[in-house]
């Protein structure tokens, strides 16, 4: 079945050279590589400073100083982080005192309990 739409009005556009335009982003801010064997922290200190991850460096320092606070740490996830096999790397974060409680959904409750369960999670749904 064939769509109606209107013509857009493009008589407002205007355009100006991509050299004048202030971007966000820039090919010197750009995240460098690494040495196979690197630290987290040669890691972490390779990220752009800019945009989410700029975001993901002062999560880090803040997770970092509340540890040496002895301040609680909790971190809010989604049900990805547990159905895609995470759960070793935040079990290890526990045990070293960068995470004091977790806050998720309940499919990530569900997940949890069935990889406990059973070792196996996320159906197929259209196999089920």
């Amino acid at each position: 079945m064939p769509f109606s739409y209107e013509d857009f009005d493009l008589s407002g556009i205007r355009t100006y050279p991509l050299a004048s335009r202030k971007s966000k982003a820039r090919a010197e801010d750009f995240a460098k590589p690494m040495a196979r064997g690197a630290s987290f922290k040669t890691w972490l200190d390779s990220l752009p400073g800019i945009l989410g991850a700029a975001d993901v460096r002062r999560a880090a320092d803040a997770i970092v100083a509340a540890r040496k606070r002895g301040a609680g740490i909790v971190w809010g996830i989604g049900a990805h982080v547990i159905k895609t096999g995470v759960s070793p790397v935040l079990i290890d974060l526990m045990e070293r005192g960068y995470v004091s409680a977790l806050a998720m959904n309940g499919a990530g409750i569900i997940h949890d309990f069935e990889i406990a369960l059973s070792g196996a999670t996320s159906e197929d749904v259209d196999e089920a």
